[in-house]
């Protein structure tokens, strides 16, 4: 059988106006003022997570990165029709 997740109570300050757009909001969409910091909170964290992810994968690219000078650059758009901006 699942144990519910142990909840803790977790205080913050934050700015009154914040907490009544809140409240307005919750009220009006009809969900708890908990549900939707609990969700926010998650939402943030796996964004913070994923541009983790995302900025170690770009630092191992990098490492790997081979790099053409502007004249090779300019000859392969060339190439494709495309006039390069100099």
């Amino acid at each position: 059988m699942l144990r519910a997740q142990e909840q803790l109570l977790l205080g913050a300050r934050i700015p009154s106006t914040l907490k009544e757009r809140l409240l307005k909001y919750c009220l009006s969409h009809g969900i708890k003022m908990n549900y939707f910091v609990t969700e926010a909170i998650k939402e943030k964290l796996q964004e913070i997570a994923e541009d983790n992810r995302l900025t170690a994968l770009a630092q191992e690219r990098l490492k790997k990165a081979e790099f053409i000078s502007q004249k090779e650059l300019n000859r392969y758009l060339l190439k494709r029709g495309i006039t390069p901006n100099v």
